[in-house]
């Protein structure tokens, strides 16, 4: 598996989310209509949880520059549920890749009315 390089400069769209945690906010990264990269922090520094989330999105953001998905993100991270409900990190991972998801597709869609 080949990890492709990231771009000194890479677009993104950030995300709040709340969770049982706490607030979290989620910068996902896209290259020409293509989510490569995830970064998620949690509102409250340091802890366990802080470097749990941090690893997670690390290697979600290896797994898209590796020719993974995001639509894999979404599936692998949706309904992971927590001992305080499914209001959980990975839930809110999963939510933001969606959405950003059809906010590119409907860039796209937009991009192309131009063009005709």
């Amino acid at each position: 598996m080949t990890v492709s390089k990231r771009p000194a400069k890479v677009p993104s769209f950030t995300l709040q989310k709340e969770t049982h945690c706490g607030p979290m906010y989620i910068i996902v990264g896209h290259i020409n209509g293509k989510i490569i990269e995830v970064f998620a922090i949690l509102g409250k520094a340091g802890g366990c949880g802080s470097a749990v989330v941090d690893g997670m999105a690390r290697m979600i953001s290896y797994g898209l520059r590796s020719g993974m998905e995001p639509d894999r993100v979404i599936k692998g991270m949706s309904g992971i549920q927590c001992h305080q409900g499914p209001d959980t990190c990975c839930n809110a991972i999963a939510l933001a890749v969606k959405e950003v998801m059809n906010e590119l597709e409907e860039m796209e869609i937009c991009e192309e009315g131009y063009d005709r």
